[in-house]
């Protein structure tokens, strides 16, 4: 029969496994979030690119869906990366959020239907990642235009 001091040894045992599992994977469900907004951004950049020239004429997102994608590629990488810390990943998110602000307010700004339509799954997952990276903070989530009306 098991002792009480061998059970508690086992259950200490146990819980420092398991911890060390949630030390070396990857960021939980981050990792998933961070890899469907790769693919929606790669998606949105490309389909403003190869848009009829009225889709983008006298916008300026076109640059910014770019910078977007790329930025959000390289968030994924750091959530993947199997050395990346929290700090890290907090700041490559901090400056995918700050594209993601920028390109959206441009969109918006822009007044085409086809591109506020086409950002739509982009806004979802990025949604997806700042809930993964603890909710939003104040005000993240308005836009230029909510802003303006207050």
């Amino acid at each position: 029969m098991m002792s009480a001091r061998m059970a508690g040894y086992l259950t200490a045992l146990l819980m420092a496994a398991a911890l060390a599992g949630c030390a070396t994977t990857p960021h939980g469900g981050l990792d998933h979030s961070a890899a469907r907004l790769d693919r929606k951004a790669q998606v949105f950049a490309q389909e403003a690119r190869n848009a009829p020239r009225g889709y983008d004429e006298s916008t300026g997102y076109i640059r910014d869906a770019r910078d977007f994608a790329d930025r959000a590629h390289e968030f994924r990488r750091t959530v993947e990366e199997r050395g990346s810390d929290t700090r890290d990943v907090r700041a490559s998110f901090h400056d995918l959020s700050r594209s993601y602000n920028s390109l959206r307010d441009d969109v918006e700004r822009s007044g085409g239907r086809d591109a506020l339509s086409d950002l739509r799954p982009v806004t979802r997952a990025y949604l997806d990642v700042e809930d993964d990276m603890g909710g939003a903070r104040a005000g993240s989530r308005d836009s230029e235009a909510d802003s303006d009306r207050r």
